[in-house]
């Protein structure tokens, strides 16, 4: 096509969409989509399909290049990024890598639906109609239409030939029949169409994870000074802990409260994007919030009177469990263990400490049980404990509590058994497995060194998150980058099961060790490559075919056959290939008629 200006230049219509525009462009200019976008695509190696259309109004720069486009055009590349998302996912921090943001997963359809209204008053694509949670038209008040009324099929987008007919039988997609909107769902869709509106308007300033929480909590507790968590609480009582650690920038991972989550609170709370937009957290809101659970945990102290660290501020330490909700519906909070005796706490919604094991309520019932040795059953129906519960506190008490004895009996500790144990803990040892040895005289011997202080002090640490682990997870991401890259270099096949192999891991450890993205793009590139590898050696193929057979005439049928090509199989995985085939054989069995004629004419002179 090169690098002229089209011939017929429309400018993008109010609420196009990006694909849209270039499907009328294409049109008014009769010019396939494909050749367009291949003659303005930012890949070098590869040519534009249309598996790719989906980016097109997500991230149109990673596939053609904008400024190009712009200049053919005659128009801006700003007022061409408007008719796509990037005005919405720029607003929330997703500037990079824009095409790979989970802000909008599962929102984008890449199924075609359309109203039927719209079209026949003017045919071009709205991008609204590309989002899952607009369902309907607002303007005619009729719910979008996916399917062709005369073939029943369903129309995708990389399907889709002319904007007003089914690409599948021919019939006119202005004739389809859509259903009216009922009453609720229809103030629904309105204020989801407004809101989204007012997102993809351009400008404006960047809003930031942590800051879209906040502004949602602080909405939530009625623009109070301070954050009151019984009004959040109230508004929304299962996802708050996550909305905290998003406000908080507390997360392990950083993540992005997802567009579905924004629009849904705010429509349940009557509150306008517009409001949300412009509303400002005041700096003490933001400071009782950021003030909360995690600053009061830090002062917490241990709770047990025999221990050392008994109301002595720092000796508990964070394991690494951040958030559980029990079957009582109770939700605890950062999970507390004390490294002097190994009791372990957490904290409650309201801030407040609570034992998470038993050894606290057994003090207190021991003492005043009198003699343990009144035997155990007797022992455990008076302090209301199970038996096992009760040999637990005894075995845990035994070595801290003078004089050593349990249950009558003098304990003595062996140091290197007590060792092995550790040992084995350090090197991540179940205690099930430890339980199992052979070397226990009986159950309650185990208990003893399972609860000894040495033992329990390893539990923990195991437990506790590691400022390494970064460090490790990116060594172990490494290790697994440079497999697969030598396995793209050496061209051998790419598979979850040849990395395991390699690396000498199980599957899950690879999913654990978070390297599944990166196999997953190695096969990608892999399968890229040969695919590009097996249209080079196609455009090869043809090309001698055409030059062994200069003279004649070609038909379609015998270049196929001829480079052993299977003609609907490549139009699937390059229909720009086969588009470049038919232009080839009719350019050749022109050129031959030309001569042909030409020999003729001498002949008859």
């Amino acid at each position: 096509m090169g690098n002229t200006l089209f011939a017929v230049r429309p400018k993008p219509l109010p609420g196009e969409s990006f694909w849209g525009y270039l499907r009328r462009l294409s049109h008014q200019n009769g010019i396939p989509v494909l050749t367009v976008l291949n003659s303005i695509k930012s890949w070098e190696q590869k040519y534009v399909q249309r598996a790719d259309f989906g980016l097109l109004d997500i991230s149109p720069g990673s596939l053609v290049d904008m400024g190009k486009f712009a200049n053919l055009t005659g128009r801006t590349v700003e007022e061409l990024l408007r008719t796509t998302f990037q005005p919405l996912l720029t607003k929330f921090g997703a500037r990079e890598d824009v095409q790979r943001t989970r802000f909008m997963s599962g929102m984008i359809l890449s199924s075609y639906r359309f109203c039927p209204t719209c079209l026949k008053e003017r045919i071009y694509y709205r991008l609204l109609w590309k989002m899952s949670c607009v369902t309907s038209c607002v303007e005619h008040k009729l719910y979008l239409v996916d399917t062709c009324s005369s073939c029943k099929k369903q129309i995708s987008f990389r399907d889709v030939e002319a904007l007003d007919a089914c690409p599948h039988c021919g019939s006119s997609l202005i004739k389809c029949q859509a259903r009216a909107i009922d009453g609720d769902e229809r103030e629904q869709q309105r204020w989801i169409h407004e809101a989204l509106c007012t997102l993809l308007e351009p400008g404006g300033s960047l809003i930031d994870p942590p800051e879209v929480a906040m502004r949602i909590l602080y909405l939530l507790c009625g623009r109070r000074l301070d954050f009151e968590r019984q009004l959040a609480e109230e508004a929304l009582p299962f996802v708050l802990p996550t909305l905290l650690q998003h406000a908080r920038d507390s997360l392990s991972q950083k993540r992005i409260l997802h567009l579905s989550f924004l629009l849904k609170t705010l429509y349940e709370h009557q509150t306008s994007m517009d409001e949300f937009l412009r509303v400002t957290v005041p700096d003490s809101f933001v400071k009782s919030l950021r003030q909360g659970v995690v600053r009061r945990a830090e002062q917490l102290c241990c709770l047990a009177p025999w221990c050392n660290g008994y109301q002595q501020p720092g000796t508990l330490v964070r394991t690494g469990t951040t958030l559980k909700r029990r079957k009582s519906g109770e939700t605890l909070l950062y999970y507390l263990a004390c490294t002097e005796c190994g009791c372990e706490y957490a904290v409650d919604e309201e801030g407040v400490l609570k034992e998470r094991t038993y050894f606290i309520e057994g003090y207190q019932s021991l003492r005043s049980a009198g003699n343990p040795l009144s035997g155990m059953k007797d022992l455990a129906r008076s302090i209301g404990f199970t038996e096992d519960k009760t040999r637990r506190c005894l075995a845990y008490f035994c070595t801290r509590m003078e004089p050593y004895e349990w249950s009558g009996a003098l304990v003595e500790i062996d140091n290197a058994l007590l060792d092995r144990v550790l040992n084995d803990i350090c090197k991540g040892a179940k205690l099930k497995a430890i339980q199992q040895w052979n070397c226990w005289e009986s159950y309650q011997q185990f208990l003893v060194y399972r609860f000894h202080p040495e033992v329990m002090r390893a539990l923990i640490e195991m437990k506790r998150p590691r400022p390494s682990k970064r460090t490790n997870s990116a060594i172990k991401r490494e290790i697994v980058r440079e497999v697969v890259e030598d396995l793209l270099e050496k061209n051998e096949d790419i598979t979850l099961a040849s990395v395991c192999e390699i690396v000498g891991v199980c599957p899950e450890t690879i999913r654990h060790w978070g390297c599944n993205d990166l196999i997953a793009e190695a096969k990608q590139i892999q399968w890229e490559n040969r695919v590009q590898h097996r249209k080079d050696l196609i455009y090869k193929k043809v090309e001698e075919f055409l030059l062994q057979n200069s003279n004649t005439t070609v038909t379609s049928n015998a270049l196929y056959n001829s480079c052993r090509i299977n003609r609907t199989g490549l139009w699937r995985i390059a229909p720009e290939l086969t588009t470049y085939i038919y232009e080839r054989i009719i350019q050749h069995n022109r050129k031959c008629r030309i001569i042909n004629d030409s020999l003729n004419y001498d002949e008859e002179f």
